[in-house]
């Protein structure tokens, strides 16, 4: 059996990439590097991921109000991680 990281995914969102923008969020609003951000995604990246399993055995109107917030936060967060890792990575004009 293969390791597939596409599976993962709340209401369409790879929870990787929720990881990367969450990581580079909290990256630059609190000044980390380092092994600091090394801890940071692992400790995300486990967080999210054990939400992710709470997922299957919430009851139904649970469920919902979970796949919501994380859909709002993946959305909001990554976009803003997303931001700061490409202004941070491209030429000032």
């Amino acid at each position: 059996m293969e390791f597939d990281p596409t599976i993962f995914t709340v209401g369409g969102v790879s929870i990787i990439a929720l990881v990367f923008g969450l990581v580079e969020f909290f990256k630059s609003l609190f000044n980390m590097d380092g092994k600091m951000v090394t801890v940071l995604s692992a400790c995300t990246g486990a967080v999210l991921f054990g939400l992710y399993q709470l997922q299957t055995v919430l009851p139904d109107p649970y469920a919902a109000i979970y796949i919501g917030v994380m859909g709002s936060l993946a959305f909001g967060l990554s976009a803003s991680g997303f931001y700061k890792f490409v202004s941070a990575r491209t030429e000032k004009s």
